[in-house]
């Protein structure tokens, strides 16, 4: 059995978002935007990194962006609360940036930690909401050219 199996997003597009996901993390952390948790480890700071982008972010009215910030923020991913299970609680932020932002977290936590080869979603929307989280993420990446080049960085010292 595959880990890919029962999963209703296409295997090419979820390795996709993992991998911009987690060298997001990495281009968030060597930009400033970390933190030092609980258990002494590094750790992205997505809530600084989203209110920073809410302050710069263009997104024009109409455009595929705000659509996807829009979806985002209206019909976000649910959180699993128990074996079988799951919640809409409300986002984190102030501003539909800084939700959507906390909305692409979740649909990475529900991918990664499981609950998302339960079928309860309706058939299309978890692939929907990967595309919707990369498009948000990449216009993040291409209107910030700092974060742009670190994403980008392939020689390591």
């Amino acid at each position: 059995m595959s880990p890919f199996d029962g999963l209703r997003i296409p295997r090419d597009l979820l390795c996709e978002f993992f991998a911009v996901f987690s060298r997001f993390e990495f281009t968030l952390k060597e930009q400033g935007f970390m933190y030092v948790n609980r258990n002494g480890r590094a750790a992205p700071d997505w809530c600084g990194f989203a209110a920073s982008a809410a302050a710069s972010l263009n997104v024009d009215a109409g455009s595929d962006l705000a659509h996807a910030i829009d979806y985002l923020n209206n019909d976000p991913p649910q959180v699993q609360v128990s074996a079988q299970g799951w919640s809409r609680l409300p986002l984190r932020g102030s501003t539909a940036i800084e939700r959507a932002i906390d909305a692409i977290q979740r649909v990475r936590n529900n991918l990664f930690h499981g609950g998302k080869h339960t079928p309860h979603s309706p058939e299309g929307r978890d692939e929907k909401l990967v595309r919707l989280s990369l498009l948000v993420l990449n216009a993040c990446l291409m209107q910030d050219e700092n974060l742009r080049t670190t994403y980008e960085q392939t020689n390591f010292k």
